[in-house]
């Protein structure tokens, strides 16, 4: 009966790395509990994100870092009373080792070409994961668009807007906001220089071991002056390739996102954030070629 059809989600990643010729290997694993042939993924720990799992994954299948790209496909299969929903990351192999592998969860790793692994792979599924992920393609960065976490109501602050800081449920929303974007390897943090942005990247910043650095160029009240300043601070970190996180404000992220994809059609962008959530730009040669949207962090009751 569906009325007793149990969830169970998962997450994964097709892990790929640079091989001989400007040709790229996958990693697909073997499984011996179940004898077969399988792209990196298992289920979500309680509380866990679904990159913050597939982040895992990769790490204790494969015993390899990954630099995570866009999510690219999802899988939906019944087995019995279980649904399982399973979505899947384009990520880079890093040359940062992690460690082995359980030999009882994964007993052999092997770097195909795509083709090749597609051959190999048990499921249909993960088969048709490698093809949405050659039709993303390789070597993208991330730029998040994030806007700063719960502030104080404007109409609770006495002081300065620039200096209205977060509130209670924002100061958790910062503190928990690294782990949903730890896995793209960012390299710089750029941030508003109202204190309400101020706080949202501090534990990030701090976490990473990166100098923020604050621009009125993404405030406010440059924007009520210069629509055009946060928008050439932006191209400039497409142009330069940069991973990194944009951390600014309603109206200003939605208007200029709407303004870096041009004519482009991403299914995602409709409304604008609430606080702590983001758009994540996933950039290629200064275009950008996929969106994903994160939630804010959950903060329990």
């Amino acid at each position: 009966m569906s009325d007793d059809l149990i969830v169970v989600r998962a997450a994964g990643a097709v892990l790929w790395r640079h091989a001989a010729g400007k040709k790229i290997e996958i990693a697909i694993i073997h499984r011996p509990r179940y004898d077969d042939w399988s792209l990196p993924k298992g289920k979500l720990e309680n509380g866990e994100s679904h990159i913050g799992c597939a982040y895992r994954e990769v790490l204790e299948e494969t015993g390899v870092t990954p630099i995570f790209g866009p999510e690219i496909g999802e899988a939906v299969y019944q087995i019995g009373n279980e649904k399982k929903i399973v979505k899947y990351w384009s990520a880079m192999a890093s040359d940062i080792a992690y460690g082995e592998p359980d030999k009882n969860e994964v007993d052999e790793i092997q770097w195909l070409d795509p083709i090749t692994a597609k051959k190999k792979l048990t499921l249909d599924d993960d088969r048709s994961i490698v093809d949405f992920f050659l039709e993303f393609g390789i070597d993208t960065k991330a730029l998040v668009l994030l806007r700063h976490a719960k502030a104080i109501k404007r109409e609770d602050w006495d002081g300065d807007d620039g200096d209205r800081p977060l509130s209670h449920v924002g100061q958790l929303q910062s503190k928990r906001i690294f782990a949903l974007y730890f896995p793209y390897a960012l390299q710089e943090i750029h941030s508003s220089d109202a204190m309400r942005c101020i706080e949202t990247i501090e534990p990030m910043t701090r976490a990473l071991k990166l100098n923020p650095i604050f621009s009125t160029d993404l405030s406010e009240y440059r924007y009520s002056k210069d629509k055009e300043a946060a928008l050439d601070y932006a191209q400039d970190l497409l142009n330069r390739g940069v991973a990194g996180v944009i951390c600014s404000h309603n109206p200003i992220l939605p208007k200029l996102l709407k303004k870096l994809i041009g004519k482009k059609n991403f299914k995602e962008l409709d409304g604008k954030l609430e606080p702590a959530q983001s758009w994540v730009l996933h950039h290629r040669d200064g275009e950008i070629v996929a969106i994903d949207s994160i939630d804010a962090p959950q903060i329990g009751a």
